[in-house]
């Protein structure tokens, strides 16, 4: 059973960031991670590393070899990328991926993609959640169906954290999460929004977060309307302002 926390609603907001960008840590100027190093000072992150739809079949590079030890260093967890294709991915590929993370990179959990939020797919990740914490109940398994779920997805052992939203800022407006998010510690959910266009829509959309009690928030003007239809393969624009309002909001709790 997923642990029921009804007291401590005032747990800090952290980042989970697809860092979805090659870490190019031999350009100082263009090292895009190197940002993220920065911020993780001010805030917690959690970022998620996606080689290659994945871990690319093999060991990480020296650049990623370079750039996990980089984030490491500076107090960022490292959760590593499976894709599930909606349950509909052979349970033994995926748990391929996840061994190869393990035994090849120095991550601290794994983020299982493209999740499935009905009753049905249910024992699917079951299976993949018991598999993560029979290799170490410390890694941190997250979910992403970026749609609501069913209530049995958080209350059962299925997942520590599921993004439970993962959108464009104008679905957000209108977003209402289920009535049994209440029931539950913040740190189960997570939030993941894009196409949001300057700084003062990105408060807003941090502000409905944290009042709905969500553990985990992300926010970029990035958007799957760019040319590779990828929008969580760069920074946004604001992202230090993120850092810092988010750290503001935490000192205030």
């Amino acid at each position: 059973m997923a642990i029921v926390d009804r007291s401590n609603r005032n747990q800090k907001l952290q980042i989970l960031l697809p860092l979805y960008i090659y870490p190019n840590w031999y350009e100082k100027d263009k090292y895009v991670w190197r940002q993220v190093i920065f911020a993780a000072k001010k805030v917690q992150i959690v970022a998620i590393i996606n080689p290659k739809n994945g871990p690319n079949n093999g060991p990480p590079n020296t650049d990623y070899q370079q750039g996990i030890q980089d984030l490491h260093q500076a107090g960022v967890k490292i959760i590593g990328y499976v894709p599930s294709n909606y349950a509909k991915r052979d349970l033994q590929a995926v748990k391929a991926d996840i061994d190869l993370y393990i035994k090849h990179f120095k991550i601290d959990g794994i983020f299982i993609d493209e999740a499935a939020n009905t009753q049905d797919k249910l024992n699917y990740y079951q299976q993949l959640y018991q598999y993560i914490k029979s290799h170490s109940a410390i890694y941190q398994a997250i979910i992403n169906p970026g749609i609501n779920v069913a209530e049995s997805y958080i209350s059962k052992s299925v997942a520590d954290t599921t993004v439970i939203f993962e959108n464009y800022q104008k679905a957000w407006t209108n977003y209402q999460p289920p009535a049994y998010t209440k029931k539950y510690s913040s740190q189960h959910f997570a939030v993941l929004v894009h196409s949001t266009a300057n700084r003062q829509m990105m408060k807003r959309i941090i502000d409905r977060a944290a009042k709905y009690k969500f553990g985990y928030i992300y926010v970029t003007n990035d958007s799957t309307d760019t040319a590779n239809h990828n929008p969580w393969d760069s920074l946004p624009e604001y992202w230090q302002a993120q850092v810092n309002y988010i750290q503001k909001l935490n000192a205030a709790k």
